[in-house]
């Protein structure tokens, strides 16, 4: 079902091909396909539409109406009927929620073709189901996202940014808006938004970090849009897969003076891999807290925390995260400073 048509082909046999291509393309459990012949009003469903469904094959029968019965009633009318189907009729790709039996609800993206007879009659009908669950869920976040963004920029004037591992600059839609500049030009440039006479000095601050691998904060006078230009502060830290490998850099620009805090989970996730031992044994300090305190208050065992002030083997991101999360929630600030150091204090 993922675009629609009518296939004037002769068909000998409306049954999948072959088992083991179906195998193949079925594998990641997200996509099945179903048949129908009209004629002997023979069904066959792919094992990937099962596990789709999340029905047993073994007790379930094949059948169109089997399927309709499992979409969501409100998006039911905009599925081809068994009637449609028989004279010829489909509606093209669509998107549709599946009510599992399970009790899950799971979004596809669903298409059907019609077969005919050389003669032009329908002969029977065949379609693909696609599982988009977490694409639509991706979709969703990334929509929320953009509003959260936008109304930081227009209410704090706060911009994020990325790079790649490749050193590629990706930059806010808004950036544009700020500086007057086009996005593929700020894309193509980063620097071109900072005032021209300070840009050879921002450009080398940016190369020692970068050959560094460490966080930094830079103070850049930025262009503004209409011929002005302010004081900002950015913040730029790199995040690193569990090889230690960098795998991008998040950044986030503000107003020089703002107190917002990293407003993006990709700057919070590189902030927080950069605190060691020391940042947490200054913040338990702050707190007046031992190790066992931290231990308790992240729900860690003492000696994950304890390896973690030695800054010994691998730490878990989770558990870093557990440990940083309790000392915020009680009072402690993490901040970058200039040079990428990380302040400690309390809030």
């Amino acid at each position: 079902m993922l675009g629609a048509g009518v296939i004037r082909m002769n068909l000998e046999s409306l049954e999948f091909a072959s088992p083991y291509f179906l195998d193949l393309i079925e594998s990641q459990g997200v996509t099945g396909t179903w048949s129908w012949g009209f004629a002997d009003n023979h069904h066959a469903w792919s094992p990937g539409l099962f596990r789709v469904l999340g029905l047993d094959p073994q007790t379930t029968r094949p059948g169109y109406e089997r399927l309709l019965g499992l979409i969501h009633p409100q998006d039911r009318e905009r599925v081809e009927t068994r009637a449609d189907l028989n004279q010829g009729v489909t509606f093209g790709q669509k998107t549709v929620r599946l009510l599992r039996p399970d009790g899950a609800i799971r979004v596809l993206s669903v298409r059907c073709e019609i077969y005919l007879t050389p003669d032009g009659r329908p002969r029977g009908a065949a379609g693909v189901v696609l599982d988009v669950t977490d694409q639509n869920m991706l979709q969703r976040a990334r929509t929320v996202e953009q509003r959260r963004r936008r109304v930081l920029f227009e209410e704090k004037r706060i911009l994020c940014f990325f790079n790649d591992w490749t050193n590629r600059f990706s930059a806010q839609a808004e950036t544009s808006e700020l500086t007057g500049l086009p996005l593929d030009e700020i894309a193509a440039d980063v620097f071109v938004t900072i005032v021209a006479e300070e840009r050879p000095r921002a450009r080398a601050e940016n190369g020692v970090a970068l050959e560094a691998a460490k966080a930094y904060r830079m103070t850049p006078l930025m262009r503004i849009a209409r011929h002005g230009r302010a004081q900002f502060e950015s913040f730029l830290v790199p995040i690193r897969d569990a090889g230690g490998e960098i795998r991008e850099w998040a950044g986030i620009t503000r107003p020089m003076g703002s107190m917002t805090s990293p407003v993006s989970d990709q700057f919070r996730e590189g902030l927080e891999q950069a605190i060691d031992g020391r940042h947490l044994r200054a913040a338990r300090a702050l707190l007046d807290w031992s190790m066992t305190d931290l231990a308790r208050a992240a729900g860690l065992s003492l000696s994950t925390v304890k390896r973690m002030e030695e800054n010994v083997g691998a730490i878990a991101q989770r558990s870093r995260h557990r440990a940083v999360d309790a000392l915020r929630r009680s009072g402690i600030r993490f901040s970058l400073m200039e040079s990428g150091v990380i302040g400690v204090g309390l809030t």
